[in-house]
């Protein structure tokens, strides 16, 4: 701001200054234009001293004079900003400028001409006193001429000051600048013109004077016109000038524009921008002023400045009598004494005294706000008195009626031994829309859902029998004939003789339980994205009908169909537009299944469709047809056109399917083979096919996979992870194997690819979570306490069963969640983020641990750790076994180890196979550490928490 002045006064004195040191030299060459003078006299007066010495004179008193014309306004910005007085300062520069500036310019351009007179005064003896008259005359246009655009721009200078300081007038109006611009310039000019073209031609044109003075007439009229219109403008600007000061928003914004030009519309603006700060002004009052709660508003001091009338009700004040006043004559504990009297910001119990001097107990919500630079605070009040002894009321209450309270919300009834109604409590309203004592010695049976009529006579002939309690379930009907399913507990009321006299019990409306319950059935078996039914459904249908099929003489077709471009589309156009690619799909699929056949989303892009009573001619034909669908069809998103196509895998379910597993990988091969062919068309299943594919070894696999899991033979293995600080084993990872007829173990890498092609990888996380939580159970009642981390793989999160599997076997053993930690790898988990976020929040709610594996495999790891919630990460083994002979892999250990700290997370690192890279990341920071030189993985846990120091090092 400072430099800005200074710049602004540099700019000001400099720009008046040329002014009047060219005025003089212009004036002479005019006078010479004109022959009013020579060039032998202009030498003449420019070799007097007298003349010189008074051009100098003031030159040197305007530079001093203008120079310090700004110095209060300069002193305020560098000495005393906060004093208030600058802007009188610089209001008594803008009112005296035009007065000094054009004071300056008469007296320099009258005196000037006749010092020329007297210097001149021999040469110009004989031409007479209208030689002079013109002379001084002409300097005083030329003048004027020369310092308009100066003042012009000098008051553009100035304006440039009101930026820092404000404008409380007007003092320069935009009606005389006009009037000068566009009639005393226009005027001048032309009055020097017809005396140039006089002195040249030495005649008076009445042609080009009649010209002359009709153009001058046209200019001033426009001028006129001009400074008319202008004044109209600026008539709604005077009325807002004159009424601002005194006048409301509302007022303000019945201001109207009077022309089309800016003016007019700036006056629009400005009607539209009060009226919405009088609309806002209105809201508030009326918000403060009829809030439920009392609002006051006080200074730091604590002086009332606004009181609404909830805070005149509470208190019995009124407004007028409570502004002004201390705050803490209502709320003596509002101010906190042991901190130099300062106001309790936040909310609190206070005591309130009313006017009336009853003491009421008052919530008093506390926070600060400015307003014009001054610290406020909103007291939001009110009397909390009556609810504080409700609630005590209701603690004895809830004491002594707990028990019936508990039964509130069901059905409480009685009825005698014919089944009529003897007494209902209030819940009967909710279930049958009549009124409790409408309905005594009514019949249940005028209640009942004439399906379930039956069963609920055989369930009364029951307790009529005597039965001590009975529960069944049946369905009522309300007055509107809306069904409502009830959970009845009836017990039958008999006299010494065993007679029933009555029967009495409750009854639980269950129809949200059963609507459910039905939802879940749905959602059970049907695809959430695109409502198809989903692969568990399917897989069932299609064992029901491969059964059916080997025992009959028909045949079925089976279609697999995946989508060609699915996987473009996701990468370039989002997943949103998968899924709306996958929707799309659905519906060109549907009208197109005939009555009674299957189709299903049965993986990400994949659909699954059975034919029913299709002969092995047919099933080209059928699988074409669909094939031929995506052909004609084109995707559109945001103007993009997309032609997707499709793979199609076709086989034929008859008397020689096995199973509705190898009917399912008959068709995946099928499809497998279309999608190698070139994509966009059909494939047949052919048993030779299959062979040459791999197809038989990998079923084989599968077949022993499904062995595995049926016989419960899969082996167990347990590799301990220690702590790097105290050497103590902290967990041990449970590790699968396959075990073989000829005593050869099978790692996993051998059997889990054919476990997820042919969908039995989720079988085997459920084995393995079910398996190790109870061994896990054995060991703890051994008194091991010891942890496990089970390895999950990618597919687990898309297995429903799986989390209520761990928390019924968690439940059923009894397992402290904190022993279990679960593994899985980063690039599973970046693969499904939001489902692997969803199933790690879910375990970690349970109070079990997550891990994840492989970290740093991925070119993108930093970036989703911070989204997944692990408490454990698990550094990638190809950068821990290069610890010690690779740089890179030494900063990349060190890195993830200190990101991962950074997050709050603990580390591991795999595959220590010898001693300088256990030294290696004990030196990083490393947590924990697993490997064969720690501990291979073996069939039983160790013996001793610790490992042997010889072995581990760790103890050094």
């Amino acid at each position: 701001m400072l430099t800005h002045l200074h710049q602004i006064k540099r700019e000001f004195t400099t720009l008046i200054v040329f002014t009047f040191l060219i005025t003089p030299v212009i004036n002479l060459w005019a006078a010479s234009v004109l022959g009013l003078i020579t060039l032998s006299e202009i030498v003449i007066i420019a070799q007097q001293k007298y003349y010189l010495l008074f051009s100098g004179a003031m030159l040197l008193l305007i530079l001093v004079h203008f120079w310090k014309f700004l110095d209060p306004i300069v002193r305020w910005a560098e000495y005393d900003r906060n004093n208030q007085d600058a802007p009188i300062q610089l209001y008594k520069r803008l009112r005296i400028f035009t007065e000094h500036y054009w004071g300056f310019f008469v007296f320099y351009a009258c005196i000037t001409p006749l010092l020329i007179n007297l210097i001149l005064m021999q040469t110009l003896v004989g031409k007479g006193l209208g030689h002079s008259v013109s002379f001084i005359s002409l300097q005083l246009l030329v003048s004027y001429l020369i310092a308009l655009p100066a003042y012009l721009f000098t008051l553009d200078k100035l304006g440039q000051l009101v930026r820092f300081l404000g404008l409380q007038q007007i003092y320069h109006g935009l009606k005389s600048r006009l009037f000068q611009v566009g009639a005393v310039v226009p005027l001048i000019c032309m009055g020097l013109l017809a005396a140039y073209h006089f002195k040249i031609t030495n005649e008076i044109d009445p042609i080009g004077g009649t010209l002359l003075v009709l153009m001058l007439i046209v200019v001033m009229t426009a001028t006129f016109m001009s400074v008319r219109s202008l004044k109209t403008s600026l008539l709604p600007v005077q009325e807002f000038l004159g009424r601002s000061g005194a006048s409301t928003h509302a007022d303000l914004a019945k201001l109207k524009p009077c022309s089309t030009d800016e003016i007019g519309y700036l006056m629009q603006s400005i009607s539209g921008v009060f009226k919405r700060f009088a609309d806002q002004q209105s809201h508030m009052h009326a918000v403060v002023d009829n809030a439920a709660e009392g609002i006051i508003v006080i200074d730091s001091k604590g002086i009332i400045e606004t009181f609404n009338q909830a805070a005149e009700k509470l208190f019995g004040h009124t407004a007028h009598e409570a502004r002004g006043k201390l705050m803490t004559r209502m709320l003596p504990g509002l101010f906190d004494l042991s901190h130099n009297v300062q106001i309790k910001i936040g909310e609190q119990e206070l005591e309130g005294l009313q006017r009336n001097g009853r003491r009421r107990s008052m919530s008093v919500r506390v926070s600060e706000v400015w307003l014009s630079d001054k610290l406020m605070y909103t007291c939001l009040v009110a009397d909390i008195t009556d609810r504080k002894a409700a609630q005590i009321k209701q603690k004895n209450a809830e004491a002594r009626y707990r028990d019936l309270v508990e039964t509130a919300h069901d059905l409480v009834w009685s009825m005698d031994a014919e089944g009529h109604w003897t007494y209902l409590n209030k819940a009967a309203f909710t279930i049958y829309g009549r009124e409790p004592i409408e309905m005594i010695g009514m019949n249940i049976s005028e209640f009942r859902d004439p399906d379930y009529a039956a069963q609920e006579s055989i369930a009364f002939q029951e307790i009529l029998r005597g039965k001590e309690l009975f529960q069944f379930e049946t369905v009522h009907l309300d007055t509107a004939g809306h069904a409502h399913y009830l959970s009845f507990n009836a017990k039958a009321q008999c006299d010494v003789l065993g007679n029933v006299q009555k029967i009495t019990g409750t009854a639980r409306d269950i129809s949200e339980k059963k609507a459910f319950e039905k939802q879940l059935t749905y959602q059970a078996e049907h695809d959430v994205l695109t409502g198809l039914f989903n692969r568990r459904y399917f897989q069932k249908e299609l064992e029901r009908v491969t059964a059916r099929m080997t025992r009959s003489a028909g045949s079925c077709g089976l279609l697999y169909i995946d989508l060609d471009q699915f996987k473009y589309v996701n990468d370039t156009l989002g997943h949103a537009a998968g899924d709306k690619l996958l929707v799309e799909i659905s519906k060109m699929l549907l009208p197109h299944v005939r009555e009674g056949e299957l189709l299903s989303r049965f993986g990400g892009d994949e659909f699954t469709l059975l034919l029913y009573n299709i002969s092995a001619e047919n099933l080209s034909m059928g699988a074409d047809k669909f094939r031929k669908l995506f052909e004609d069809y084109r995707f559109l998103h945001e103007g993009n056109s997309i032609n997707v196509t499709c793979s199609i895998g076709a086989t034929l379910i008859d008397s020689q399917t096995n199973n509705a597993d190898d009917a399912m990988a008959h068709a995946d091969l099928a499809c497998h083979i279309a999608k190698s062919r070139g994509r966009n068309c059909i494939n047949i299943y052919d048993k030779k096919e299959g062979n040459e594919n791999g197809m038989a070894a990998d079923m084989g696999w599968a077949a022993r996979v499904r062995e595995m899991l049926d016989k419960g033979k899969f082996l167990q293995v347990y590799q301990p992870i220690v702590s790097v600080k105290t050497g103590l084993i902290h967990d041990y990872e449970v590790l699968i194997r396959m075990p073989c007829d000829d005593g050869q173990i099978v790692l996993p890498g051998g059997f889990l690819p054919a476990a997820e092609r042919f969908g039995l990888i989720q079988h085997i996380d459920r084995w393995v979570v079910e398996h190790s939580i109870r061994n896990l159970h054995k060991q703890h009642q051994k008194g091991n306490k010891c942890r496990f981390a089970i390895n999950l793989s990618g597919h687990a999160f898309e297995d429903r069963a799986l989390l209520p599997t761990i928390r019924q076997l968690l439940k059923e053993t009894n397992v402290d969640p904190s022993a279990i930690t679960f593994e899985i790898t980063e690039s599973a988990a970046i693969k499904n983020l939001n489902r692997a976020v969803k199933l790690i929040e879910d375990l970690r709610e349970i109070g079990c641990q997550f891990s994840l594996d492989d970290f740093g495999s991925g070119f993108n790891s930093f970036t989703y750790l911070k989204h997944l919630p692990v408490d454990i990460i698990k550094i990638d083994g190809s950068f821990v076994k290069g610890v010690t002979e690779s740089s890179v892999d030494f900063a990349m250990v060190t890195a993830i180890n200190q990101v991962a700290h950074a997050l709050n997370k603990k580390t591991v690192a795999e595959y220590v196979e010898n001693r300088e890279t256990l030294f290696a990341l004990r030196e990083i920071g490393v947590d924990f550490v697993q490997g064969n030189y720690l501990g291979k993985p073996e069939k039983h846990l160790m013996t001793s928490e610790r490992l042997p120091d010889s072995c581990t090092l760790l103890s050094a």
